[in-house]
């Protein structure tokens, strides 16, 4: 076979034959086949002959170009390229080329459209210094850039696979010196029969199967990279096919695929803009479902490319075709059609509804274009083309109109057992961070996925899961993420699927250390490890080591420092048994956390905790960890941290206290639900085991009612756990600035049956209790909420396939013991540690349950029409020096004016309750609730007043505290503490219902007389 440089050489020969042949159409011909390639692909010919002058120099001439879009992969030279108008020209003269150029650059400049840019081609070689002059005389003398492409590089490019098809043509190089054909790897072989034969073809027939076969190359080579060289040949045979297209089936269908071509290869859709009015023209009055389907997916295209500046399409042409399409789906549906394709009509409508647009925009919203972009646009197709999907951002065009149809269609889809569902369910998938606010969301997608199941089998139901699970994560969605995983587990708990099971509980154990839940994230971790360990599959060994590695971590994160090295111990033991390559770090990600776990807790030990450093070395040695661990920690023990700055930076972090596990008790700190939590236990087996068992669970619980909105107190929660036989009903402790509670479990025993419904009562009950009194729901609304959150499933998420002590019990009874007899932190008392939660699981600041915002200005108004309660009160106090300064602070705190009269008419009520009960002490509860009702009248200046010094800003406070009970009644919330927990009234209030910051006009009743 020739070489490279014998076929260049060859090409140079055949190019100076033309000279000689003065075959001055051939070598134009030529010329704009190859810049069609490498410039831009849509140049046209010029009208009039080479010889003749008829075309004022020009050879071709670009109607518009976008070439720095236009395959940038195809050479290095198309990267080169501009948006300007281009002109071809050139030349078979071989004398004077030099000043051949300089004519035509002076015949083009002169007459026509204005031009940016030539391309001139040449037989000849010009030398380098010669381009430059050129280049230089064109720049100065007419405005004008020149690109001066010769024998030389034309050689080059012609001796390319994908051009030297024109080299046989029009330089009748022999077949033989053909160049080595494209590697199926980068061109399948079909690809490459399809693009020989079709070069080779003159006529077309316009026919469909002539059609499909030119559909399928030319999406291969708008969608592959390494393809999208030849797109102006398929493009080009594809308008020549639409002259003679069947004008019903073939004709709009290549409208469609022109289109696309332009669009998704090019990164422009204008050429083709009349195209597509003719393709809609045609179609939306039709009965043809591919073809609205096909409409449909246009109309995603069209908004893209408007979106991106990438057509000159308006955004009320897309209005009108979508409101066509509709109407036009509507009309068939009228019709009554069978199963299947009103199955189809539903599904289409689902489509158009989901269209993606911006929040908070007029419908005609178009952002300003973009500045220089190396590739095409993303066009609103794929999950990874439109990134995430933020629902703060982002909506889709009509939610309700689109669930609607989704619900008809899942309501179908058991009789339709032939459609093809897969479509919609991706689209379902991909903007599932835009829907799971509807209230069918879960209904739909159940049905969806049920019958991607019926179709494809549980692991298609299972990638379904995990990919919306996906776009969650992207969306910055973890709480739903997390519902999608489960359901990814509960799909493939048997038999060829567990492995996706094994993966999910990874993936939901990931999720549930990402929401710093770090209990709840190891009870699936070593679950994973028990299933694989439990199997007969040796496949699902290694799973057995990552469990036990994400069991150590997750010890860890709770603050557990000393426990995540002992299960370390396990975890490296299993990783060298059953992993691959075992201590590659970059291989295997959880090893590597396992190894920054371990440096961290080492050093923490040193620089504060220096008795638990022998506890620490002793493993790491026995593991062979300490060769990994001092390189870790080279130089960073210079940077001391005393106790209270590594307890800051742990709770920072949403980890729980570091060595929390050493002493006699140990702690579990961790905050969600807008609440703080400390649980607390003997540091001893049994009760560890029991009270990580309830600690998973309350995690676990906690982020499925988090979606729901259980309204929980922003409080901080301290439980006492202690063990029970039998386990009784939990107890709330009297304190007015925590909530505290002591909770009494069953420990575990060989009887106990984690899969009974009294082991899953007993686990549910008093986190129930105690989730139900920190919320401000009325308790029937809370628990509809967990009645809920069992019919997603709860269940099966409390108890991973065995009960929790039976998963954790890998420690004996001796390491216990040796953690008992640790010597406690000294700074845990004077340190209130409280750990931070992620932002999914903080205090919500959107609005609560039951606000409203014309409701709520109208109890401001009436707090201050309630003004003659205590009007003489308030003149007195206005002029009363203290006073207003004590109101000058308590506005600078944040208070508004009804906050201070609705503080002062309480202190005047009580006052007068307090003068008129004082001698009756024998009132009943009703009697004391009637008698101050009473008293809320309009104050008289023969009222006892209070003196002055009853208003002191620690007065004011706790009338205004005292007065957030009656504010829950009138937002209809209920309070079920026994003690009030004002500050964290205060602050809910403040973050849900709009307390510190609505005020209206009002007289100014501060204001001295």
């Amino acid at each position: 076979m020739p070489t490279v440089q014998q076929l260049q050489q060859f090409i140079r020969f055949g190019l100076e034959t033309l000279g000689e042949r003065n075959a001055h159409h051939d070598f134009e011909a030529l010329s704009l086949a190859v810049a069609r390639r490498r410039i831009a692909s849509n140049l046209l010919p010029a009208t009039g002959p080479v010889s003749a002058g008829g075309d004022q120099g020009r050879d071709g001439e670009s109607y518009f170009t976008q070439l720095s879009r236009e395959a940038p992969e195809a050479s290095a030279f198309a990267r080169l390229a501009s948006d300007e108008t281009i002109v071809l020209a050139c030349t078979v003269q071989r004398r004077n080329v030099a000043g051949k150029i300089r004519n035509d650059i002076a015949s083009i400049c002169s007459t026509g459209t204005r031009v940016h840019r030539i391309a001139y081609f040449t037989v000849a070689s010009v030398p380098v210094s010669t381009r430059h002059d050129l280049q230089e005389a064109a720049r100065t003398g007419f405005q004008v850039a020149l690109d001066v492409f010769d024998s030389l590089w034309l050689a080059k490019e012609l001796a390319e696979p994908d051009l030297f098809h024109l080299a046989e043509s029009y330089l009748q190089v022999p077949s033989e010196f053909a160049p080595a054909p494209d590697s199926t790897d980068s061109h399948p072989e079909w690809y490459l029969n399809a693009r020989s034969r079709w070069r080779e073809q003159e006529e077309f027939t316009g026919q469909l199967g002539e059609f499909a076969t030119l559909r399928r190359a030319l999406r291969h080579a708008t969608f592959h990279a390494e393809a999208r060289a030849d797109l102006a040949d398929w493009l080009h045979w594809a308008r020549r096919m639409l002259q003679v297209a069947e004008p019903d089936s073939v004709r709009p269908r290549l409208h469609y695929e022109i289109a696309v071509a332009h669009l998704r290869g090019l990164g422009d859709l204008t050429p083709a803009d009349p195209l597509v009015q003719d393709f809609f023209d045609q179609v939306l009055n039709g009965n043809d479902m591919g073809l609205l389907q096909d409409a449909q997916v246009l109309l995603n295209y069209v908004y893209g490319a408007w979106a991106g500046h990438e057509t000159a399409l308006t955004a009320e042409d897309q209005d009108r075709w979508a409101a066509l399409l509709g109407a036009r789906i509507r009309s068939l549906l009228d019709e009554d059609p069978g199963v299947n394709r009103r199955a189809s009509l539903h599904a289409l409508a689902a489509h158009l509804a989901l269209r993606i647009r911006p929040v908070g925009q007029p419908a005609n919203y178009r952002p300003e274009p973009a500045g220089d972009r190396a590739e095409p646009p993303p066009y609103y197709l794929t999950a990874e083309d439109i990134g995430p999907l933020d629902p703060h951002l982002f909506t889709v065009t009509d939610l309700p109109e689109a669930m609607e149809h989704l619900q008809q269609l899942c309501d179908l889809l058991p009789e339709a057992q032939t459609f093809p569902v897969t479509s919609i369910a991706n689209t379902f998938d991909m903007v599932a961070p835009l829907l799971t606010a509807h209230t069918a969301y879960p209904q739909v997608r159940e049905a969806l996925d049920e019958a991607v199941e019926r179709a494809e089998g549980g692991v298609a139901r299972a990638r379904k899961s995990r990919n919306r699970a996906l776009q969650f994560l992207r969306a910055e969605l973890p709480l739903e993420a997390l519902g999608e995983v489960h359901s990814m587990k509960i799909s493939t708990w048997s038999g060829d699927t567990l492995p996706w099971a094994l993966q999910a509980l990874l993936m939901a154990g990931r999720l549930y250390s990402l929401l710093r839940l770090p209990l709840a994230a190891k009870q699936c971790a070593l679950a994973v490890c028990t299933v694989a360990g439990s199997s007969q599959d040796a496949a699902l060994a290694p799973y057995i080591a990552r469990g036990l590695l994400r069991a150590a971590d997750c010890d860890y994160q709770a603050g557990n420092l000393l426990s995540s090295a002992a299960l370390s111990e396990y975890a490296i033991t299993a990783q060298g048994r059953f992993a691959d390559d075992p201590w590659d770090e970059e291989e295997h990600p959880d090893f590597h956390t396992l190894v920054i776990d371990s440096s961290m807790a080492l050093l923490a030990a040193r620089q504060f905790r220096p008795h638990l450093v022998p506890a620490l070395t002793d493993v790491h040695a026995r593991t062979g960890l300490d060769a990994l661990i001092e390189p870790q920690l080279e130089g960073v023990d210079e940077v001391a941290r005393s106790e209270t700055e590594w307890m800051q930076m742990a709770a920072r972090s949403g980890c729980g206290r570091p060595f929390a596990d050493a002493g006699p008790r140990r702690t579990y700190h961790w905050a969600a639900g807008g609440a703080t939590w400390q649980v607390e236990c003997e540091n001893t087996r049994h009760a560890v085991l029991a009270c990580e068992r309830f600690v998973a669970a309350a995690q676990i619980l906690i982020a499925e009612l988090a979606p729901f909105d259980p309204l929980l107190q922003p409080a901080h929660i301290r439980i006492d756990v202690q063990l029970s036989t039998p386990a009784r009903e939990p107890r709330q402790l009297p304190d007015n600035s925590i909530s505290r509670w002591r909770v009494y479990l069953e420990p575990w025993s060989d009887e106990t049956d984690a899969h009974a419904p009294e082991y899953l009562a007993d686990l549910a009950a008093p986190l129930t209790e105690i989730l139900m009194t920190e919320s401000l729901l009325p308790q029937e609304q809370f628990l509809q909420k967990v009645r809920r959150a069992f019919e997603q499933g709860l269940n099966h998420k409390l108890i991973a396939g065995r009960g929790y002590d039976d998963l954790a019990d890998l420690l004996p009874d001796d390491y216990y013991r040796q953690l008992f007899s640790l010597e406690p932190s000294p700074v845990e008392e004077a340190f209130p540690f409280r750990a931070t939660a992620h932002q999914a699981l903080g205090l919500p600041h959107t609005p609560g349950p039951g606000y409203d915002e014309a409701s709520a200005t109208a109890a401001v108004r009436r707090r201050y029409e309630a003004l003659p309660l205590a009007h003489y009160t308030m003149r007195r106090l206005a002029a009363f020096p203290p006073f207003q300064a004590t109101a000058l602070v308590l506005r600078a705190e944040g208070w508004r004016d009804w906050h201070i009269l609705t503080a002062v008419i309480n202190i005047v009520i009580n006052h007068r309750f307090f003068l008129e009960t004082i001698d009756d002490s024998a009132m009943n509860r009703q009697e004391i609730i009637h008698r101050a009702a009473a008293l809320r009248r309009p104050e008289t200046q023969d009222d006892p007043m209070p003196p002055n010094d009853a208003f002191t800003s620690d007065a004011l406070k706790r009338a205004l505290a005292t007065s957030t009970l009656s504010t829950l009644q009138i937002l209809g919330l209920e309070h079920h503490r026994q003690t009030p927990n004002f500050p964290a009234l205060f602050e809910l209030l403040g973050a849900r219902y709009a307390y510190w910051t609505l005020d209206v006009p009002h007289e100014n009743f501060l204001a001295p007389n």
